[in-house]
């Protein structure tokens, strides 16, 4: 049995971006792959990119996420982060199903932050600006936790989440190379774009909800338009 279970995580008490309240350990971790990050929704730095490089990850594990991998986003400011308050900033990343916004009591949360060993003295004291920018993404069931930067490659966290605290599952299904679709490699304008813009940037249409669909900056397409 794995020494990270209810005897060691709070059961705190919090509520989601849909007013749902739900207790940290029983429904939220238990027996989940999880990734966990804390942020506030007025942070004007790290935090929304944070938030932009979490949706690329999301976004590679496809509808996996809510059905065996979750993800659980904090506030650190629930006096200002209300229900209401994190939903508007969830649907202003486009956040997909599986994917929750939290809050609860400060106390409570900064609990949760010390169990998590995301919580920094002398760096943290109320200053809300100088949280630790870490994440953790864990196996309860395995008892498997690392913490992992938030700005890592959205593919090798991606693959953590899928592979590595999975236990290397494998798809039930195996399916030949000669099988898979031709796909050109991308061009170092593409390249470039992938790499450093990203995920802040989108480009032209996104599922179908037009031209200008902003994650942080603007369309560089639309730019482009009007220059």
């Amino acid at each position: 049995a794995t020494p990270w279970g209810g005897d060691y995580f709070p059961n705190t008490l919090l509520t989601d971006q849909d007013g749902q309240q739900v207790h940290f350990f029983d429904d939220l971790i238990k027996d989940k792959v999880v990734v966990i990050n804390f942020i506030f929704t007025s942070c004007s730095d790290s935090c929304p990119l944070e938030t932009a490089r979490l949706r690329q990850v999301q976004q590679l594990l496809g509808e996996r996420v809510g059905q065996d991998i979750f993800f659980y986003s904090i506030s650190i400011d629930p006096l200002s982060d209300t229900p209401e308050v994190l939903k508007a900033y969830a649907q202003r990343f486009k956040v997909g199903p599986g994917w929750k916004f939290l809050t609860g009591e400060f106390t409570d949360v900064t609990q949760l932050r010390k169990k998590l060993g995301l919580f920094i003295d002398g760096v943290d004291n109320g200053r809300a600006k100088d949280h630790n920018l870490s994440l953790i993404v864990g196996n309860q069931t395995t008892g498997r936790w690392m913490k992992a930067s938030p700005f890592e490659n959205p593919w090798i966290l991606a693959d953590q989440l899928a592979n590595t605290l999975q236990n290397w599952k494998q798809a039930s299904v195996e399916q030949s190379y000669a099988d898979a679709p031709q796909i050109r490699p991308p061009s170092s304008g593409e390249e470039l774009f992938r790499t450093r813009c990203a995920s802040c940037h989108s480009l032209g249409p996104q599922d179908g909800e037009g031209i200008g669909m902003r994650n942080i900056g603007p369309d560089p397409l639309c730019a482009t338009h009007a220059a």
